[in-house]
């Protein structure tokens, strides 16, 4: 796949996501609702890790603009490829403060916001399918093989690392850094007007 194949297939469109059909996965089926056996958390009982759990959402989200702003720089004095790798680790910091925002909303359980924070999955908002279950915007998600996630590792890494086959400063035109940055910089904007439109954070402010 082309550089803007995999990013348009792994990065979706804003208020959308993406559902990976991994094996051993916990994660409800299409046809089921949200597993219910699992331990959520309760942001009421448990007012201090509240307190942890939302400096999480918040950190990763501040630091998630911080590092698309530092992409924009790069791109700016043409560091093209330092500028994709930045931009793909602002998405997942995103992806990060979403998932958080999930549990401390308590729409994912425990188990998956330990496991998410170890996997590509938080990349592409796995979490926004397994919150919401059989809510009808289920219908907008759509499955991809999870390997598209570990391309887009794979193009992180080939962003910043020189090998025998791999010399970054070739690889990445303008135009791969503009693409990825206005993904995520779209991904940004949808999420903030949700979240100032509902007064909610991570799922419940983009499917209220």
């Amino acid at each position: 796949m082309t550089f803007k194949e995999v990013v348009e297939q792994v990065i979706s469109l804003p208020g959308y996501f993406v559902v990976f059909d991994s094996e051993g996965s916990d994660a409800p089926k299409p046809d089921e609702a949200p597993a219910t056996r699992q331990r959520h958390f309760d942001m009421f009982k448990d007012k201090e890790k509240a307190k942890l759990v939302f400096e999480v959402y918040s950190k990763s989200k501040a630091n998630s603009i911080a590092l698309l702003n530092e992409a924009g720089l790069l791109l700016d004095n043409h560091s093209y490829a330092r500028a994709v790798a930045l931009a793909i680790m602002s998405y997942e910091e995103l992806g990060k403060s979403q998932i958080a925002a999930d549990y401390y909303s308590g729409l994912l359980p425990e188990s998956e916001y330990d496991k998410s924070f170890k996997r590509h999955e938080k990349t592409a908002y796995a979490s926004r399918y397994r919150s919401i279950g059989t809510h009808e915007k289920v219908k907008h998600g759509f499955y991809i093989d999870k390997d598209v996630a570990k391309v887009l590792e794979q193009i992180r890494q080939a962003a910043l690392y020189v090998d025998e086959d791999n010399n970054p400063s070739d690889n990445f035109t303008r135009d791969d850094a503009e693409l990825i940055i206005a993904k995520v910089n779209e991904h940004h904007e949808s999420i903030s007007h949700a979240e100032w439109l509902n007064c909610r954070i991570g799922s419940k402010a983009l499917f209220k």
